[in-house]
């Protein structure tokens, strides 16, 4: 494979197709267009970060973060995921102060650094495309997005790609820097977000599988069965919990609800779940994680009682499925350890040793493992950053414990809870919309190698080279690292689909490896356009001047088609019915350009034309779409990715009581009552005589009190008696994306009779042509115009009237 070299600079080739560069001291254009690229980034992730309200979850990552920075401690809850974001979310205040803009800024700093990360793998995946996947990460929707968003995800998927970056490095280099930076970017990627499960079961089936495929072949497939036997005790063989609903996260239990063992009650009396149907052949009952109520008990142990711990633990791992799979565990490695490092066969060679003298450059990797104790060291690294930080720097040493296992077990119970009850194509959906280009690159690339991988099944790679020359150990990363990243991209995929808790932020963990592949499958093209074409015409103009032409004609059409269903989208009546016509118009103007070009400058040279138009315009759509989400639709959620957010009118609301509390005495002392409501335990926290009241009946207020923020769920009679004197304002709280109206289909979407009222995305699958649903898709997708109101929780504010006019309507918009 050839992958185009940008820029052009003093080289030389490897056997694998790796650039191997001699040392210079001086900036090279290369690294100059990496730095231009991260000033960049820090621009686009810094600018307005406060502009928009903090979303619900937001506000309480950063409340507990300054609770850190303000001297009250931290106990792990994987509720809330784990510790890393508020350490390192009160480390940013304590540099910066506590504000809405240097919360979001902790994560917007990691967003910056995700942007130039593919620099150190441009030796693996090529320099054109890993420039190519910092330019698209910093235009990247939805990266772009989570990486200003005070969520876990932003740092997780930092932590994601520099695991993966040091393992290629590692297997390329041998240097043991690159050994202990993917350790520690591993514990703190296990500190960080539950997702490390995930991504463990993505790619230790590959290092388990590349190993024994290199050592001894039946090791594969003892890997293989052992994990099939271990999903099936898990997931399979277990019985069916009895619940008082169909959907519900409760269970039924004989003797009442469950009842979580404490200090006073260590051992509650057996209380086990009703079954509704037996686990296949073994009549298993259900997992202690079937009950929602376990999950949330086992979770942590705030008071350090490691023995109370252990009984929580008791009840999971002590089910015979788990147990099975601890025994079927141990018996299979030490079975491996056997055959591969133990018995010798004939000529008295074990099968690592007779692996190890061929050479195998990935074999080398392993081996090199046990130099010097690197394993050791990386271990080290990995367990020592995992116990500090989890244990909130010794604090709470049963958190050393729970973020393992209360991690684990929790949000296997939240798999059955799904949370946000979204569909198996949430993430094809939002993808479809957010990162199309890149999904098509994808498929492209997917094709690629997958001819990639049948010419080296049927004629390996440099084998007339590799039997007149000793082996080498050069890992041919032309072929391995792209289907590397085919495989994180797939797997991720479907295992993220497929796990029961689907949130957009989610989005970004699959993003990631599109980005990374899509813009490998994009290099590739334009290298293999750049090679002459021995079979292309005499071209009659230079290829400078048709490229010009070509890219002219085509935006030529694309804007045409733009126009046209815009115009048709605003004017209405019968122009709607040409509207599902026009993309099928301009896409047969585009394949009659092709063809022109191919028959004057060749056919090679007009698919590169076609394909570097369209990235163009993958490009201008990326960069249109992540200008929406992030600076004009921030916090009103006409955009998929912007899940339940606080609305505007609450961060106008809190500025405008500071306004008002300053000018009354200099200070944020102004008396303000507020109930239970989560987000004011962030938005409050400078008020110094803000009191939270509970939620049922609010007592009458004093005459110094100026103002109260009631959520609605929490009015009633008896509060309104104590409104009088105040003047009452209803604002949004939370408002959400009218899911229901637009991609949430019925079961029996293929057969149901369509209507208007049907969710959008059925009526695009069963009435394609149709004018007005084609109206609504192009209007949306072009202007995020929705054609249903957004749905909200409210919040009402309780204030004096000398102060509410100060403080206005509420200015949320309900479509």
């Amino acid at each position: 494979m050839s992958i185009a070299d940008f820029p052009p600079q003093a080289a030389t080739l490897s056997r694998s197709g790796v650039h191997l560069d001699s040392p210079s001291r001086m900036l090279t254009l290369e690294q100059a267009l990496y730095a231009v690229l991260f000033l960049f980034s820090i621009v686009v992730h810094l600018w307005g970060l406060d502009n928009r309200a903090l979303h619900h979850d937001e506000t309480l990552h950063a409340a507990f973060s300054y609770y850190v920075f303000s001297g009250r401690g931290y106990v792990h809850d994987p509720l809330l995921h784990g510790p890393f974001l508020y350490f390192w979310g009160a480390f940013i205040y304590f540099l910066f102060g506590d504000s809405n803009y240097t919360a979001r800024l902790s994560a917007a700093l990691f967003g910056s650094v995700l942007t130039v990360l593919p620099f150190f793998l441009r030796r693996e995946i090529g320099r054109s495309a890993a420039l190519l996947a910092s330019t698209a990460l910093l235009i990247s929707p939805v990266v772009l997005y989570v990486g200003r968003f005070m969520r876990h995800d932003i740092y997780a998927v930092t932590f994601e790609l520099l695991v993966f970056i040091s393992l290629v490095r590692y297997c390329s280099t041998r240097k043991s820097i690159w050994l202990y930076v993917g350790a520690a970017a591993l514990a703190l990627m296990f500190t960080t977000l539950e997702t490390f499960f995930l991504y463990i079961a993505i790619f230790a089936p590959v290092v388990l599988g590349l190993f024994f495929y290199r050592v001894w072949r039946p090791g594969a497939a003892v890997i293989a069965v052992l994990g099939v036997l271990i999903a099936t005790l898990i997931f399979i063989l277990p019985g069916s919990p009895e619940r008082p609903s169909p959907g519900s996260d409760q269970v039924n239990r004989a003797n009442g609800p469950y009842v979580c063992p404490d200090i006073s009650n260590p051992s509650p009396p057996a209380n086990p779940i009703n079954i509704a149907s037996p686990g296949l052949i073994f009549n298993l009952p259900p997992l202690a994680t079937a009950d929602n109520e376990y999950a949330l008990c086992v979770r942590h142990q705030p008071d350090n009682a490691f023995g109370i711990y252990m009984i929580k633990l008791g009840q999971f791992f002590g089910h015979p499925s788990v147990i099975a799979s601890f025994i079927l565990t141990l018996v299979a490695l030490a079975v491996l350890y056997w055959m591969i490092w133990r018995r010798p066969d004939r000529e008295g060679i074990t099968p690592w040793l007779r692996a190890r003298i061929s050479g195998d450059a990935t074999l080398e990797a392993f081996a090199s493992l046990v130099y010097n104790r690197r394993w050791l060291i990386a271990l080290a690294i990995f367990f020592g950053i995992y116990a500090l930080i989890f244990s909130a720097f010794l604090t709470n040493p049963v958190g050393i414990m729970s973020g393992a296992t209360g991690s684990l077990l929790y949000w296997m119970g939240q798999h059955e809870v799904q949370r946000g009850n979204q569909p198996r194509y949430f993430y094809a959906l939002l993808l479809s919309v957010y990162e199309p280009f890149m999904l098509l690159w994808s498929a492209i690339g997917l094709g690629i190698v997958a001819r990639m991988g049948w010419k080296k099944l049927r004629r390996p790679a440099y084998a007339e080279e590799l039997a007149d020359s000793p082996p080498t150990n050069a890992i041919d990363w032309s072929f391995a690292l792209p289907a590397l990243l085919a495989w994180w991209l797939v797997a991720t995929m479907f295992i993220y689909s497929w796990a029961g808790e689907k949130m957009p932020w989610l989005t970004i963990h699959i993003a990631l490896p599109l980005t990374l592949f899509g813009c490998w499958a994009i290099a590739y093209t334009f290298s293999w356009w750049r090679t002459p074409d021995p079979k292309a015409p005499l071209a009659p103009t230079s290829p400078r001047t048709a490229l010009a032409t070509y890219l002219g004609v085509f935006g030529a059409i694309v804007i045409f088609c733009f126009l046209l269903i815009t115009i048709s989208i605003r004017t209405g009546g019968t122009q709607l019915t040409y509207i599902p016509y026009f993309p099928w118009i301009v896409l047969t103007l585009i394949a009659l350009l092709t063809i022109g070009t191919g028959v004057i400058m060749g056919r090679r040279w007009a698919w590169g034309a076609l394909a570097l138009a369209v990235t163009l315009l993958g490009a201008s759509y990326a960069m249109r779409s992540a200008f929406q989400l992030n600076f004009l639709w921030g916090d009103v959620p006409r955009e998929m990715m912007i899940y339940t957010q606080t609305s505007p009118d609450v961060l106008r609301v809190i500025d405008r009581l500071e306004q008002a509390s300053r000018r009354r005495g200099g200070s944020l002392d102004m008396p303000i009552w507020y109930d239970n409501e989560t987000v004011w335990d962030w938005y409050m926290r400078r008020f110094t005589r803000a009191q939270e009241q509970p939620a049922g009946v609010i007592p009458t207020p004093p005459d110094e009190l100026q103002a109260m923020l009631i959520m609605s769920e929490n009015l009633n009679d008896q509060n309104r008696q104590s409104f009088a004197g105040f003047r009452v304002q209803r604002y949004p709280l939370r408002w959400w994306f009218p899911e229901d109206a637009i991609y949430r289909m019925p079961e029996d979407w293929q057969t149901r009779e369509v209507t208007p009222e049907s969710p959008l995305l059925m009526r695009m699958l069963r009435t394609p042509f149709d004018g007005r649903t084609a109206a609504q898709y192009w209007d949306y997708m072009f202007f995020r115009n929705l054609a249903s109101p957004l749905g909200s929780t409210d919040f009402v504010l309780v204030v004096r009237p000398d102060i509410a006019d100060e403080i206005g309507l509420g200015v949320g918009e309900q479509k």
